[in-house]
């Protein structure tokens, strides 16, 4: 074999192991991608979604106890919140403290509420700060930190005690909010809760769905369904 043959061949071979995908086969591979794409996509999101909800659900247990554990002043009545039903036009009024959280803050509608999870090792402040908070619930005053420490951030336009910490809601599309409440009757801490979807601008909001759901996970099944007071930004 001379040097030209075999030079031929070799080109030849090269060609071959070079020899690229063709612009049809590319396309045929592009729209494959893009419909397993189109069909897996919303079974990870529900499947990451089932996981964020189970982070939320946990840590609602976890208030949830606090909230039971926590030994409250006799003299413990809750905040006054009146809701207009917009179904039935319906006012009804509740006296009831809460511990309120979203995808950003947790919020406790008094000393009671945040000292529950302060006790409970769920949000952190100093001992001088834990000290005073129980001062004001025995005195039955507003006393609130004068900067944010540890956990607490803030007080509300409402004066709730605003913390952030890795408790706050998970879920982006079941719910952006849960709160669970507690009313005083005969002396004993009830315990309720519920959750929302919705955009709350003004008042309070109800969200059946997301509510009787939340209440389902945490064992309160059958009980009411109250509505979450409008999103604070002061």
């Amino acid at each position: 074999m001379d040097i030209c043959e075999r030079e031929k061949r070799f080109r030849s071979k090269k060609g071959l192991i070079n020899k690229g995908f063709t612009m049809v086969e590319l396309i045929i591979v592009i729209a494959i991608i893009a419909i397993l794409a189109t069909a897996v996509t919303p079974a990870v999101l529900r499947y990451i979604e089932k996981a964020r909800i189970a982070i939320d659900i946990n840590n609602a247990v976890l208030i949830k106890d606090a909230l039971t554990a926590y030994a409250y002043p006799s003299d413990f009545q809750g905040e006054d919140v009146y809701y207009t039903d917009p179904n039935t036009g319906v006012t009804e009024h509740f006296e009831r403290g809460w511990v309120y959280v979203d995808q950003t803050e947790i919020r406790c509608s008094n000393p009671s509420m945040a000292l529950a999870l302060i006790q409970a090792g769920l949000v952190e402040v100093g001992p001088g700060t834990e000290g005073k908070l129980k001062a004001a619930e025995i005195s039955g005053t507003t006393w609130h930190p004068s900067a944010p420490e540890g956990d607490y951030i803030r007080f509300s336009g409402i004066n709730e005690y605003v913390f952030n910490n890795k408790m706050c809601v998970k879920a982006r599309t079941t719910w952006n909010t849960y709160q669970l409440d507690v009313y005083m009757i005969g002396g004993e801490p009830r315990l309720g809760g519920s959750a929302s979807n919705t955009i709350r601008t003004n008042g309070h909001a109800k969200d059946e769905e997301a509510a009787t759901y939340f209440q389902e996970q945490l064992g309160f099944d059958g009980s009411r369904v109250t509505p979450i007071g409008e999103q604070n930004s002061n």
